[in-house]
């Protein structure tokens, strides 16, 4: 008798198992409705303005990147090109500032990559043989940290568009095109 007290008034059933009421709302009431509740779980107190400064971004602070292989094409590969031809990059964006930074993307895209011929031409943009899911994103960058994105472009996306010659290959954070880093690539026979 004294043991089935125990359980009733913990609130167990006789099965052992807590009661859960599900139409109940359990988010604490300081939470309802908080002004600056983002989705993600982001809370941020105060005027939208002072979000804004504290968050404004010192480009300068911020050291781009960009690593390629093969840095040099050859014309050959490009117009018969193998399914595992590829031009391997690596775009790395370092925060160089003393405060953290928080990163905002529109989309699930991270980074972008563009080829350009000699004249200055697109011929190749990376996202447009991708989708990407339409939910906002952050990222959190602390200081010195960095943000490392590697990215493969097929060499048959290229076939017919180059010539020898120089191209130029860009990548840049979306929603931040001017954190961008761009390097040439050589065209040979």
């Amino acid at each position: 008798m004294i043991w089935l007290f125990l359980f009733s008034a913990v609130g167990l059933t006789a099965m052992g198992q807590a009661e859960i009421d599900a139409s109940r709302d359990t988010m604490p009431k300081q939470f309802q409705g908080a002004p600056g509740l983002i989705k993600g779980g982001f809370l941020i107190e105060g005027s939208k303005r002072r979000f804004e400064t504290a968050n404004e971004l010192n480009l300068e602070a911020f050291k781009t990147n960009l690593e390629a292989a093969p840095g040099e094409l050859s014309l050959k590969k490009i117009r018969d090109p193998e399914p595992e031809d590829l031009i391997n990059l690596k775009f790395t964006l370092t925060n160089g500032s003393d405060t953290g930074t928080i990163l905002y993307f529109p989309t699930a895209q991270r980074c972008e990559a563009v080829i350009r011929d000699a004249g200055g031409k697109v011929i190749y943009t990376w996202s447009e043989d991708f989708e990407f899911a339409q939910e906002a994103g952050y990222s959190f960058l602390n200081p010195g940290e960095r943000l490392n994105y590697q990215l493969a472009l097929p060499f048959q996306a290229l076939r017919g568009k180059l010539s020898l010659g120089s191209a130029t290959l860009t990548a840049s954070l979306v929603n931040y095109p001017q954190l961008r880093a761009e390097m040439p690539l050589e065209i040979v026979p």
